[in-house]
């Protein structure tokens, strides 16, 4: 497209042109031939600078996370946490012969759930070798956020002729859960059942205070007296001391519902987002007592289910199972037309890679070598978690081609439609399999802690609770969490017209009444099944509650 100077340029040299042959004055002529010459000149080096397969004008961008730095002027890598602000580095390489150059940056390409501050500028204007931006992030939810690339218009150096180009610089930015005040410490303890020592499977034990006795260590200072071994220190000649342990008795296991209907609502407050802030900081509050942590993932069945760890390994284990779910790509869990998996994969590869591929068609053997090409560049662009069977998990697809293309979509975060909410039958069926899963884990009896938004469950939760009683008769402590469904404000906003917001308002408030009931009922199942229940989880009342 040519500029404000370009046109002024164009209009100039046909006046010169038409002015010369009416004039019969050649060196007018010659003149329009010579500015219009150069400037058709100048739009085909803009032309050939940006042809499909090629950084446009050679100008390559790179986005990288921006390590905070210490007073005394080292760096340190920083966790990311929903909420805050992220620091990044926008990198921008520019050969010589497009050095000024101006770029106006028009649009960033984001995943869902992340905001750019508005403080970068709108127009850069690009030196020689290149130009660095330091701008900011704001990761609204948990999750794996990436930002592709920005659109935006290249001006040439001579102000004539500018160009839309999408310029890719892919960015990864793993976002975890808020951190909320929970102390386990004040929490109930389980007690070991005298059937599961008898299976050998008694839990683990710890040193610290208690009644059995660990082993015989050479005394060191700060060691009770009481606990000296006067015997054996004199059969060794030197000092021993007993040390003492006890059974663990803080084993929490979370059951936690990710089915279409906790995926709703704004990113960062909607019920998964709640669910997983409270997972995390569960995790956390286990991890800081060294005391047992396992974690089930529920949709209709036992999506992903993670072994009972202690310590930081629990929070990383937890931590991943929860971002990995948001990029859920299972076959019964995103069902995608293979045509349509293939187009979206594509597209990527195409706008954001800059990969070469073949033109697809009906020929199936011209089909079958664009899939084949398709396939080979999403595998060689994977990265490395990906790439190890012990790290990525189960293949999300039966068939290998598309188990491949699944990876990729969940490596690059694409987002693919999620299944449409299960039957209410079906979904309480999942949540039985999960409550079976945790009272089936190692080092129980647990503290269970059902997570869900229970919603559209009202009168078929008759199988839930006879898992909950049977979870109580083996030893379990059991308690139902109900996260906070979409909030009213958050409808209320996407309502541009007044009377539909009243009409909205109205079947909000018909939808509030009957949340109510729904919770009623919830509470008074889990009172007869011996279970506790708290809807909208505060941290202060789900201690409070436990230590009743």
């Amino acid at each position: 497209m040519l500029e404000f100077r370009g046109r002024i340029l164009l209009a100039i040299a046909v006046g010169l042109v038409a002015a010369g042959v009416l004039l019969s004055l050649a060196g007018a002529v010659l003149a329009g031939v010579v500015l219009i010459l150069g400037l058709t000149g100048e739009l085909l080096r803009i032309r050939a600078a940006t042809r499909p397969r090629r950084p446009p004008l050679g100008v390559t961008a790179r986005m990288t996370v921006h390590d905070a730095r210490t007073p005394s002027g080292e760096t340190r890598l920083a966790s990311h946490r929903a909420g805050k602000w992220v620091p990044l580095r926008f990198r921008l390489d520019v050969p010589d012969g497009f050095a000024s150059s101006r770029l106006d940056l028009l649009e960033w390409w984001t995943s869902p759930g992340i905001d750019l501050t508005e403080s970068v500028p709108r127009s850069v204007l690009l030196p020689s070798g290149g130009v660095e931006l330091d701008l900011q992030a704001l990761a609204l939810n948990a999750a794996v956020h990436r930002i592709l690339g920005v659109h935006g218009r290249l001006t040439d150096p001579a102000g004539l002729v500018s160009v839309p180009v999408f310029l890719p610089s892919p960015c990864e930015i793993a976002v975890l859960p808020r951190s909320l005040p929970i102390d386990l410490r004040r929490v109930a303890e389980t007690r070991r059942m005298a059937p599961r020592s008898a299976g050998a499977q008694r839990p683990d034990k710890v040193q610290g205070p208690g009644d059995d006795l660990r082993e015989l260590r050479e005394h060191v200072p700060g060691d009770p007296f009481k606990h000296i071994a006067w015997k054996a220190s004199a059969r060794r000649g030197r000092l021993m001391s007993r040390s003492f342990e006890r059974e663990r008795t803080r084993s929490l296991y979370v059951v936690l519902d990710t089915g279409s209907t906790m995926r709703d609502g704004r990113p960062g407050r909607g019920p998964l987002d709640q669910a997983m802030d409270l997972v995390h900081s569960l995790a956390e509050a286990s991890a800081r007592g060294h005391d047992p942590f396992g974690l089930a993932l529920v949709d209709g069945r036992v999506v992903d289910q993670r072994p009972v760890l202690e310590g930081v390994a629990a929070i990383r284990d937890a931590d991943r199972a929860l971002l990995d779910i948001r990029r859920a790509v299972a076959d019964d869990l995103t069902p995608l037309e293979e045509d349509e998996l293939t187009r979206v994969v594509a597209g990527y590869l195409t706008a954001v890679e800059r990969v070469p591929l073949p033109a697809d068609g009906e020929d199936p053997h011209v089909r079958e070598h664009f899939r084949q090409r398709l396939v080979m560049a999403a595998l060689a662009r994977l990265p490395e978690r990906e790439r190890l069977p012990m790290l990525r998990g189960p293949e999300p697809s039966a068939r290998p081609d598309l188990a491949i293309l699944r990876r990729f979509c969940r490596a690059m975060d694409l987002t693919l439609p999620y299944r449409t909410a299960l039957s209410p039958p079906h979904r309480v069926e999942g949540l039985v399999e999960g409550v079976a899963a945790a009272m089936a884990a190692r080092k129980g009896p647990f503290a269970i802690v059902i997570i869900s938004d229970f919603r559209r469950l009202s009168g078929g939760c008759g199988p839930l609770w006879l898992a909950f009683a049977r979870a109580r008769a083996a030893g379990n402590r059991v308690l139902a969490v109900a996260v906070r469904e979409v909030e009213e404000r958050d409808v209320l906003d996407l309502v541009p017209d007044a009377n539909d917001a009243d009409t909205a308002r109205g079947l909000l408030q018909a939808d509030a009444a009957a949340r109510r009931q729904l919770l009623d009922e919830l509470e008074d199942g889990c009172r007869r099944a011996g279970a506790a229940f708290l809807p909208d989880p505060d941290p202060d009342e789900l201690v409070a509650l436990w230590r009743q």
